[in-house]
Parts: C-alpha cells; sequence; structure tokens
C-alpha cells in the first residue's frame, strides 16, 4: 500500500467527478469575475478566456494535489514572519516619505552609491526574500551577488549597513536560522 506522500491524484480519497465538478464551478466563477471586470466588454472575454481557463485549472488542481505532512513543509515561524512584515511595512513608509521630501528640495539632495553588504544568510530562500524586499523597498534596488549583496541607494550616508543588518536578522529568525 503507497504511502500518503507516494499517492496520486486518482488515489486521492476524493469522490468520483470531484475534480471535473471543481474544475466547472472555477470556470464559472472566474468566468463571472471576468465578465464583471472587464463590463461585459466582448473583446476583452476573448482576451480573458485563456487566463480564466488557466485560474481554473491551476485552482483545481492546487485543491486537489496531494497534502504534504508537517514535516516537509517549509519551518517558518508564524510570529517572526510578522514582525518581518511590519518592519518591512514600516520602513517601506519611511522610504517613501524620505524619497518624497528628496524629490521636493532644490537642489535634489541625492548622493548616490553602491554599497556591498555581506550576507550571512546561506543560499537559498532566505537570501532571495532578503534581496527582493530591499528591492521593494523606495530608493533602493539589489542583486545577489555570491555571498554579498549589491545595494544600489540615494543616500551613501544613510545608516544602510544597520538597516540591512535588521532586516537580516529578522529573515533569519523568519526561517528559525541559527544565529539570527
Amino acid at each position: 500500500m503507497p504511502t500518503d506522500q507516494q499517492q496520486t491524484i486518482a488515489e486521492t480519497p476524493f469522490p468520483a467527478g470531484a475534480f471535473a465538478a471543481a474544475l466547472a464551478w472555477r470556470l464559472f466563477v472566474f468566468a463571472l469575475l471576468w465578465w464583471l471586470l472587464t463590463s461585459g466588454q466582448q473583446a476583452a472575454a476573448l482576451f480573458g478566456v485563456p487566463f480564466v481557463a488557466a485560474a481554473a485549472l491551476l485552482s483545481a488542481l492546487a485543491r486537489f494535489r496531494p497534502r504534504a505532512d508537517a514535516a516537509t513543509l517549509s519551518p517558518v515561524a508564524p510570529l517572526s514572519l510578522l514582525r518581518l512584515i511590519g518592519f518591512f511595512l514600516w520602513h517601506s513608509l519611511l522610504g517613501g516619505v524620505d524619497v518624497a521630501l528628496r524629490a521636493f528640495r532644490h537642489p535634489l539632495p541625492l548622493q548616490p552609491d553602491l554599497i556591498d553588504y555581506p550576507l550571512r544568510l546561506p543560499p537559498g530562500p532566505a537570501t532571495v526574500l532578503m534581496s527582493g524586499l530591499v528591492s521593494l523597498m523606495p530608493g533602493t534596488l539589489s542583486v545577489i551577488c555570491e555571498d554579498h549583496l549589491r545595494v544600489h541607494v540615494l543616500d551613501r550616508h544613510g545608516h544602510w549597513h544597520q538597516d540591512l543588518e535588521r532586516l537580516e536578522r529578522r529573515i533569519g529568525a523568519v526561517y528559525r536560522l541559527a544565529g539570527f
């Protein structure tokens, strides 16, 4: 008898025809949503057919995929994730205000620079998340370069190193990495 992880979609304990019914229902719901969003315009409806079909299929497949047990899921700490989200939102707000204030000053108070931040995070999802969050913050853009993060900043005299260090610690805590 196969283990839970080895079960295929055909062997899952769902009633026969459940996948087809779920797919049909999702097609109807997504088509209705598309029709409402486009005010029933015929040209937009034709454009949306592949997207509606893809959304319905992926949604139904996600519903009927075999479930992984808790041990195989990513070990993310929910409370640390909430703290990271709050940290990110707060720093995004501060960065947005800073960029807006700079835009109204003449001459523009910019001293752009590329700074290198040595990463302590291991390669993988945590490093990618770090790079992505840094790039989403106003006034910054980052790229992963082997063992460090290269970050473009608007003002080289800012507290970038400390901010990046705090962000890295929070991401390490989310992934429950040792030393974070």
